[in-house]
C-alpha cells in the first residue's frame, strides 16, 4: 500500500463526554475501566448487556436463517433437487466476496451429496452477473437450477430468460435491488423491500445463512459449519461491510477459524504472503490475503481462485497459490500506471475548486483495477469517484464514494444515460456507451452538487476520547483488542493527547513514514506516522510539543515487543498546523 499526501487538513471531531452517571454505572457493573467504557458508550453501546455481548460474541447470538425472506421457498427447491439428482450451479462474482461465498457453498452442497459445479463469469469477457451467455453454458451442461452468491439482484431479463429455457434461479445476494426485483424461485437478499432482516450481511454472510438453513432442514450439526468461518471472515472483512451484529460475530470467529484452517489453499495463500504461523488481523485479510484472492478475478480467471479454496489436494493449492501472488504483483504493476494515467487526467478535466465528484474515463484501462485505482483517489480527494474503462465503444465503470453520498441512489438519478449499473451505498458498477460518457460526467457532477455540502466534502477524522499517556498501559490496551475485529463502524479507537513533548530527533523511514518518540509525564513512546515523513522537518526544535490522534498497537522488532501510537494526525501545538494522510 503507497501512502499519499492528503490534498485538505483533516478536520478533528470530538464528540462530547457521556453522561456521567451512566459511564459510573457501567464500570462498576461491568468491571472495566472508565475509557472503555465511555468509547463503548459513544458508539451506542450502553447496556451491560449490550456491552456483554459485544465483548463476548457467541455463535448462539446469530439469528435463525428462517427469518430471511424466501428462505424457506429457496431451501425446498434445493431439496428437490436433491431428491430428483438435479444438477446445479453456485454461480458467483469474481471479487473476494463472491469468491468465497461460491467455495462455500460449492463445498457445502457438495458435501451434503449434491450435484454441483461453479461458475465464475470472465471479468474481462462477459463482466459483472448473471449473464444470458452463462445461463447457456449452465443449460449445456446439464444444469436445471442456478444459485446465484453476491450477484442476481438486478438480473431481471437474465431470470426470465432462464426460465424460458427451463431453467430455475435461486438468488442470494446483497446488493442495493432495483424498483423491481428477478422472478425468481427465491430472492435471498437483506436488502430487498419488506426483508425483516436487519443485517448488512455480505454476499459471503447471505451464503452462509443460505447454508445454515440447508443444515437445519437436512438434519445436520450446524456446528460443523464453523470450518468454513474463514471463508465468511475474508469475504466480509474484504467487502467493506459494517462489523456489527451478525458481522462482528462471524468474522470474529472466522479470522481465528484462519489460523487453523484445515483447507490447503487456505493455508498455501497465507505461506506466499507472509502469514503462515502469525495472528491474522481483519486488515491483513483486507491488504494481504485478499488481493492475492481478488489478482485472477480482476485478470479474468476467478475459478482458479475458488479451486484454491476447495481443493483438498496441497500440491495443487502450493502451485495454485504461486500464481495467485504472481498474478498480484502484475495487478500492481497495473495499478499504477492506471493511477499515473488517472491523476494526469484529473489536472486536465477536473475542477477541484468546485467539483464534488470526480469521473474518469480512458480507452483500454483494465476493469480489473479501476476499482482499486477509483479507491485510492477517493483517499486523496475525498470525492465520489468513478473510474470508467473504454472498449469497442462500451464503457464499463467501478465508482467509489464518501460518507453522505450514496452511490446507487445517485446513479439512478443518471440512469438514462447508463446501461445498466449496481452495487452498494459506497460501492458500485456500471455500463454506458461511450458516446453518453461527457453528457453523464456533467449530470453526476450535477446530482453530486446538489447532494453534498462543503462540510460532506472536508474529510474528517473522529476521535473517540481525549486521555494522556500516563492512562496508557498494557490492560487498558487488551481490553481495547477485545474490540476486534475492526472495521467499518467499529474502527479502531481512536485518542487525542495534547502538548506532547517530542524526545530526540524525528527522522524519515522508508519512502515518506515519521518515526519519533513523544512523551507527556514519565512514559516515553515510540510514534510512526505511514506518511507523515514531510512532518519531520516541522517538528525537529528539541522539546517540540505537537497534538497527537492516534491508535495504540504493539509493534514487534528484532524480537523485541513495545507500544506504539500509530498516527492518524498531527498538529503542532502552538502553529496549529495539521496535515497528513492514515
Amino acid at each position: 500500500m503507497s501512502y499519499t499526501k492528503r490534498i485538505a487538513p483533516l478536520k478533528w471531531v470530538l464528540d462530547d463526554e457521556p453522561d456521567a452517571a451512566l459511564i459510573a454505572g457501567l464500570i462498576e457493573e461491568c468491571d472495566l475501566p472508565g475509557q472503555v467504557v465511555k468509547v463503548l458508550v459513544k458508539r451506542g453501546i450502553d447496556s451491560a448487556e449490550t456491552i456483554q455481548r459485544f465483548l463476548r460474541p457467541q455463535m448462539v447470538d446469530l439469528r435463525d436463517p428462517y427469518d430471511m425472506t424466501s428462505m424457506r421457498e429457496g431451501i425446498d427447491r434445493v431439496t428437490q433437487a436433491f431428491c430428483n439428482n438435479e444438477k446445479m450451479v453456485i454461480y458467483g462474482d469474481y471479487d473476494v466476496d463472491g469468491i468465497t461465498a461460491t467455495t462455500l457453498l460449492y463445498m457445502v452442497l457438495s458435501k451434503l451429496g449434491g450435484d454441483v459445479i461453479f461458475y465464475l463469469p470472465n471479468r474481462l469477457v462477459e463482466g459483472y452477473g448473471l449473464s444470458k451467455d452463462g445461463i447457456d453454458q449452465a443449460k449445456d451442461a446439464g444444469v436445471s437450477l442456478i444459485i446465484t452468491v453476491d450477484t442476481g439482484i438486478t438480473a431481471i431479463e437474465e431470470v426470465e430468460y432462464a426460465r424460458s429455457v427451463g431453467v430455475d434461479v435461486i438468488v442470494t445476494d446483497h446488493h442495493e435491488p432495483g424498483e423491481k426485483i428477478p422472478d425468481a424461485v427465491a430472492i435471498i437478499n437483506p436488502k430487498t423491500d419488506g426483508e425483516r432482516y436487519p443485517d448488512e450481511l455480505s454476499g459471503v454472510g447471505v451464503a452462509f445463512k443460505f447454508a445454515q438453513a440447508l443444515y437445519q432442514s437436512h438434519s445436520q450439526d450446524e456446528r460443523d459449519l464453523e470450518e468454513h468461518l474463514d471463508l465468511v471472515a475474508m469475504g466480509t472483512a474484504a467487502d467493506i461491510v459494517p462489523l456489527v451484529g451478525e458481522n462482528r460475530v462471524l468474522t470474529k470467529f472466522g479470522i481465528r477459524q484462519i489460523a487453523r484452517t484445515t483447507k490447503p489453499g487456505l493455508k498455501s495463500l497465507t505461506f506466499v504472503s507472509g502469514l503462515m504461523g502469525k495472528d491474522i488481523s481483519t486488515g491483513q485479510v483486507v491488504f494481504i490475503l485478499a488481493p492475492r484472492i481478488n489478482a485472477l478475478g480482476r485478470l479474468g480467471a476467478a475459478g482458479e481462485a475458488v479451486r484454491l479454496l476447495s481443493t483438498r489436494d496441497e500440491q495443487v493449492a502450493a502451485e495454485i497459490a504461486r500464481k495467485l501472488d504472481e498474478e498480484n504483483k502484475r495487478r500492481k504493476a497495473i495499478d499504477e500506471t492506471t493511477l499515473k494515467e488517472a491523476l494526469a487526467q484529473i489536472q486536465e478535466i477536473v475542477d477541484l475548486d468546485n467539483d464534488r465528484a470526480i469521473i474518469l474515463s480512458g480507452e483500454g484501462w483494465h476493469q480489473g483495477v479501476i476499482g482499486i485505482v477509483a479507491s485510492r483517489i477517493v483517499e486523496r480527494y475525498h470525492l465520489p469517484t468513478i473510474m470508467i474503462s473504454v472498449t469497442d465503444g462500451v464503457g464499463k465503470g467501478s465508482a467509489r464514494s464518501i460518507p453522505g453520498f450514496h452511490l446507487c441512489e445517485a446513479l439512478k438519478e443518471c440512469e438514462h444515460l447508463l446501461i445498466k449499473y449496481g452495487g452498494h451505498k459506497y460501492a458500485a458498477g456500471l455500463s454506458i456507451r461511450d458516446d453518453q460518457i461527457t453528457e453523464f460526467r456533467e449530470a453526476f457532477k450535477k446530482v453530486s452538487i446538489k447532494h453534498l455540502t462543503n462540510e460532506d466534502i472536508a474529510p474528517k477524522l473522529h476521535i473517540d476520547l481525549e486521555i494522556e499517556l500516563t492512562e496508557i498501559n498494557d490492560d487498558l490496551m487488551q481490553t481495547f483488542e477485545e474490540f476486534s475485529p475492526f472495521g467499518p463502524q467499529n474502527m479502531r479507537p481512536v485518542f487525542l493527547t495534547r502538548n506532547c513533548e517530542v524526545v530526540g530527533q524525528p527522522y524519515i523511514v522508508g519512502k515518506n513514514h515519521l518515526k519519533m518518540r513523544v512523551r507527556k509525564g514519565d512514559p516515553v513512546f515510540d510514534v510512526i506516522g505511514f506518511g507523515f515523513g514531510h512532518m519531520a522537518s516541522l517538528i525537529s526544535d528539541k522539546g517540540c510539543l505537537v497534538d497527537l490522534a492516534y491508535v495504540i498497537e504493539y509493534n514487534t522488532y528484532n524480537d523485541v515487543t513495545r507500544k506504539q501510537l500509530r498516527l492518524k494526525d498531527i498538529k503542532l501545538t502552538a502553529g496549529n498546523l495539521s496535515t497528513g494522510f492514515a
